[in-house]
Parts: structure tokens; sequence; C-alpha cells
């Protein structure tokens, strides 16, 4: 211990003694940055392995996203396939547009082979519509709503099922057939009807209607408890516009770290699902449907009160049906939680279309069809796109409606 009261003491020292011991605040902020830098290091360091740990196993197992869809033999024989997978990832990865009441939109984009247009009625996909020289006196207007299936995503503007749609629909009409896409990634009925009243509102008149839906109405049931979601992402949309702790902190959530540690306690304490998760699923199936068929009577009546036809349909999907499964088709997952309420919805929408007639259940249009025309669970290549295109126009054109 320095002795500053012996005169040979070096003066200085013990000014730096005697600051230290009058100040202390200092030292105490520098231990306490010096902390917080290491646990910002640390948990920098963390998710980076966490990463890296996530991404070599999932990729071992099965590739993910866009690198699982361009895997698809669904597009063997297509020379702008490799082409379109470069472009296809940064459009996926673009960021969301927010539009009022609706939560997102359709972003901007332009591309070689996926083009978002803006428009008098806002920005949505580019549907390819065949050249007539008679549009201009004889023009029938198709509007379709639906999800991603709808939108497009997975195939170019011309492999839409809008666009299969349209120029099946111009070879069996006498008329000039516009078809609009107002699908949109993620959508479910509630948000398409909503969209559907918008563009009432703003003056638009078409002829006919097509809504495409299923598969997004039966995810949003979502495999917990409780009543079917309204739409996606509503828990991170309702805990940021309360504010609540988790909203400000979401970002954690959808961290690698955590993606991580949920899944090595799946892995570690592995359950089946309780007798009452079972059980649940049928009574949120019926849920389900009976939204989904409450919100088709919502369009039907402005389908009545604005003159023009309405025509729902239920969309296949990998997850039910007798398709004959190539070998990718085959090893695509299908058995996770999530699968087990979309069947269950699948189920209830089939039993429901054959009572009531109120929508057209395609969920077998593909059990005979060998060839691979599913890019991932949902999505479907340029030929699925086509079948579906043709199995609606089949309807509509042996329906026709007054």
């Amino acid at each position: 211990m320095t002795d500053c009261t012996k005169p040979a003491h070096d003066e200085m020292s013990c000014d730096r003694t005697q600051r230290s011991t009058d100040r202390p605040l200092p030292r105490i902020f520098a231990l306490l940055g010096y902390a917080v830098f290491s646990l910002v290091v640390l948990a920098v360091l963390l998710e980076l392995a966490s990463w890296a740990i996530w991404s070599v196993a999932h990729r071992s197992e099965y590739p993910g996203g866009s690198e699982l869809q361009a895997a698809s033999p669904a597009y063997q024989g297509y020379e702008w396939a490799a082409e379109f997978w470069q472009e296809e990832p940064r459009r996926q990865k673009s960021r969301k547009l927010y539009v009022p009441f609706l939560i997102w939109g359709v972003t901007n984009w332009h591309g070689k082979y996926v083009n978002n247009d803006q428009g008098e009625t806002g920005v949505w996909r580019r549907t390819i519509n065949p050249v007539r020289d008679d549009c201009k006196t004889r023009q029938v207007t198709v509007w379709t709503f639906g999800g991603s299936t709808m939108y497009g995503t997975g195939v170019p503007d011309w492999a839409t099922l809008p666009s299969s749609l349209s120029r099946n629909l111009n070879a069996a009409s006498s008329d000039c057939v516009v078809v609009s896409n107002f699908g949109v990634e993620g959508y479910v009925t509630n948000q398409e009807l909503i969209l559907l009243m918008e563009q009432l509102k703003a003056g638009g008149h078409p002829n006919m209607a097509i809504f495409y839906d299923g598969l997004n109405d039966a995810g949003a049931a979502g495999p917990s408890f409780g009543p079917p979601k309204p739409h996606f992402y509503i828990e991170t949309t309702k805990a940021r516009i309360e504010g609540s702790i988790s909203g400000r902190f979401d970002f954690v959530r959808d961290s690698y770290t955590l993606l991580l540690a949920g899944a090595i306690r799946g892995f570690l304490f592995r359950r089946h699902p309780s007798r009452s998760v079972l059980d649940e699923l049928h009574a949120k199936a019926v849920a389900t449907v009976d939204n989904y068929e409450a919100n088709l009577r919502v369009a039907k009546a402005l389908g009545k009160a604005y003159h023009f036809r309405i025509y729902c349909f239920w969309q296949p999907s990998l997850y039910y049906g007798h398709k004959p499964l190539v070998p990718f088709e085959q090893q695509l997952p299908i058995s996770d939680p999530w699968s087990r309420i979309v069947t269950a919805v699948y189920q209830e929408a089939e039993t429901r279309a054959a009572a009531t007639g109120d929508f057209i259940f395609l969920g077998g249009i593909f059990d005979s069809v060998k060839e691979p025309l599913y890019i991932d669970q949902g999505h479907l290549g340029p030929l699925g796109n086509e079948v579906a295109a043709q199995a609606v126009a089949k309807y509509i054109e042996d329906h026709p409606q007054n």
C-alpha cells in the first residue's frame, strides 16, 4: 500500500491514487461498458455460430426456401429456369409494402421474368393476356384473387395461373377476356374480401371475379391451441401495435440462436400431440371453413349488387389427394404439425363443397397426373398452373351464370 505521508514518496503516484479513490464512477462505467461490449461480441459470435450450424443442418437434410423450389423437376425442359432462379430469390427477399387495412401488399418489382406493375388500381403482378383485335369493343374483365399460388410464386409472368387462365378463357370464348391478377403472397380470404371491396369502391367493375384459395386459410388455423388466425403474422402485428415488450424485441425471437435452441429442444424432448390437441383439429377445421364460406357469401352478395359473376375454387396441395408422386415430391416434408391442421381443413372443405356447392373443391385434380408439378408443398410449376387453369376455365365454361 502506498504511504503518501512520507516525504520521499512520488507525488504523482499519490495524486493518481487519490483521484481513483475520490472518483470511483469512471471505473464503474468503464467496467460496465466493457461488460456490455463483451456481451454484444458474445451474442454476435453465438448468432454467427448458430447460423452456420442451422444452415449446414438444413442443407444436409433438404434445401429450404428458394433452394428447395429451384431443385424441383417441375422445371425440367425449361431453358429459362436457371436464370429465373437467379432473379427470384432477390424478389422473394424484397421489402414488404404496407397497405391500410390489408397490412401488406405487392411490392413494385421489375425483372426479366417477374414484373409487378404500378397501375390505376395499385401494384399488381403482370398477367399476359392474348392480343386480339376485338379487345376494344368486346371485352370481358376478369378479376382473380388468392394468395401466392394465384400471384404466381416460382414461375414467370406467362406461367402464372391468371396468365394460363387468360389463354384458356380466350380460346373458349368469342369475346376478348382480360384477366387481372389481384393475388398477394400470404393472403387469406379475409384480406381478399377487403381487397375486392376496396377495388369496387375505387370504381372498378369486373364482369367476373374468381377466388382460388384453401392452403393459406387452412394454414392460418395453426397447429397450436386457440381459434384460427385472421391472417398470417398476427402475433407480430398485434404485439407491435399494442407496444408490448415482446413486440419491441420480436427480432430476438427470429434469431438463429433461438431457432437452433428450439430445434434442439424439440429433438431432445419430442412429444406426440396430446389428445386435446388432436380433438381440437376438427373444431378448428370447421371454424376455418365456416369463415371461408362466410367470406364467399359476402363476396357473392357484392357480385349480385354490382352485377358480376363469382366463382370460388379450393386449390390443390401436396398435403391432400392421391397424386402419383415423383421422388422430389415424396421427399417434401408433409408430416409436421402444420400439415395436420391443413389436412383436417381440406377434409372438411371437401365434405362441405360436396354438401353445399358453395365452392368447387379441386383437391383431387392432380390424382391422375404423373408428371412433376409441385415446387414445394403448395406452389406449382408451369405445368401445374396450366392444369389448374384448365380445370377452372372448364368449370366456368360449363357453368355460365346469368
